[in-house]
């Protein structure tokens, strides 16, 4: 298997039309749609990934999270007991 590098240099040799084939290409591979496991439900890949690096901020300590009040408030519109 190739590494980063020796791709990056082959796609630096491309024309520039067939670079943006390689994005486009590339785009629909990362955004495609994902089916939850489970239910009917499809979630896109962009939602997947904004989800996970939300975790992993809250999980590094970058983003605190809501506190209880605030997500019941957010959820709901109002405040619940």
């Amino acid at each position: 298997m190739q590494t980063y590098e020796e791709i990056l240099t082959l796609v630096q040799k491309l024309n520039l039309d067939d670079r943006f084939r390689l994005l486009e290409d590339l785009r629909l591979l990362i955004y495609e749609p994902v089916m939850v496991e489970g239910t009917d439900e499809v979630m896109p890949a962009e939602v997947i990934a904004e989800s996970d690096a939300a975790l992993r901020d809250y999980q590094a300590g970058r983003d605190p999270g809501l506190a209880s009040a605030a997500l019941k408030k957010k959820l709901f519109g109002r405040d619940v007991g």
